[in-house]
């Protein structure tokens, strides 16, 4: 192993312990405290990663790439900065899943656009809250399953990073705190779909008129469509899109939001987006990706740090991914070939979320 390699090993063991304190010691301990305490924790935390990640080198290469052609809304700086304290407040929030109710959850987020919600519902084919990995995007479970909406999720358990990652991370210590998320996330007030298994249960949900959370940036599915995210080539599973095309669901753009030094999350569901018909099965598959992405820009031009944190993560991922988030990734030294990550896509299938 180079001496970079042994150096990125170390820094991610570190990393994986510093997870399995914040799961498991410490997790009693932060999900006690107030929110607005935990806010100089999750800044100092964030600092901290960053100071670890060369003041989040990798993220700035990310960056750059995606506003090649758009100028930024703020410093370089400060948008790094955001993004590690952002990402750890939003972990330190998984350890709260369990606490919230009916009662509280108003406390924690606000939802704008319910009304988009209820007149989809009034359709009768159930709806596709259609995210991405923007923001704490999870919060769409308790924020509308605590609000008395039948939510569903299409997800991967975190179990199975586990499997598809073994090569490379799989070590116990990160494993345990897989198991503790999972655990965590089985306190929400949802149905958990794994991506990575049969969409049976996501059709039937739909069948029934329930709601149903997609990301359309996930790396499962067998199809797949090119979009430009500003300027940027993206690979994209049309698993989002078939689901649409074959359940006639509505589809409501939703994207979750906390502003810095906020303690809300906002929830803002959008209108919905209109079916485009095409001649052939491709164009419709990218023209009715494109659709949802045409949302998702301004989004992200205002907030690329809400953004950043999953792009870092699909960026290091490259080698087991089937089809890399974005084409102009560095070449990956241990890449896998399609079919060899295909068959890790099989393997995290097998995993049963009753485990």
């Amino acid at each position: 192993m180079s001496d970079v390699g042994r150096m990125r090993s170390e820094l991610r063991l570190a990393s994986d312990l510093a997870g399995w304190l914040l799961y498991h010691p410490a997790s009693a301990v932060v999900g006690a405290m107030g929110r607005r305490a935990t806010m100089p924790i999750a800044a100092l935390g964030g600092d901290i990663a960053r100071a670890m990640a060369s003041d989040g080198a990798e993220m700035r290469q990310e960056l750059a790439a995606l506003f090649a052609h758009t100028p930024l809304p703020r410093p370089v700086g400060d948008i790094i900065r955001d993004a590690y304290r952002a990402a750890m407040f939003n972990e330190l929030e998984v350890l709260r899943y369990a606490d919230w109710t009916p009662d509280n959850i108003d406390r924690v987020c606000v939802i704008e656009g319910r009304h988009h919600l209820d007149a989809a519902l009034a359709n009768g084919k159930g709806v596709i809250i259609m995210i991405a990995h923007f923001g704490a995007n999870q919060m769409i479970m308790p924020a509308l399953g605590h609000h008395g909406y039948p939510m569903n999720q299409l997800s991967a358990p975190p179990p199975v990073w586990g499997e598809i990652l073994k090569d490379s991370r799989a070590n116990p210590v990160w494993l345990a705190s897989l198991e503790r998320r999972w655990a965590l996330e089985q306190q929400l007030p949802v149905k958990h779909i794994n991506v990575f298994r049969f969409l049976r249960p996501a059709f039937v949900a739909l069948a029934k008129n329930q709601v149903l959370g997609l990301a359309f940036d996930g790396g499962g599915g067998r199809g797949w469509t090119q979009s430009d995210i500003l300027g940027r080539t993206a690979n994209l599973s049309t698993q989002p899109v078939q689901l649409w095309r074959k359940s006639g669901a509505v589809v409501l753009p939703t994207f979750v939001l906390r502003e810095r030094g906020a303690l809300k999350h906002r929830i803002v569901i959008e209108s919905p987006l209109s079916w485009q018909e095409c001649s052939s099965r491709d164009e419709e598959n990218q023209r009715n990706m494109a659709g949802f992405i045409a949302r998702f820009e301004p989004w992200l031009r205002r907030h690329p740090e809400q953004y950043l944190q999953y792009m870092l993560m699909r960026r290091r991922v490259r080698a087991t991914d089937v089809r890399p988030l974005f084409s102009d990734y560095p070449p990956a030294p241990d890449q896998l070939s399609e079919a060899d990550a295909h068959e890790r896509l099989r393997a995290a299938g097998r995993w049963k979320a009753d485990q």
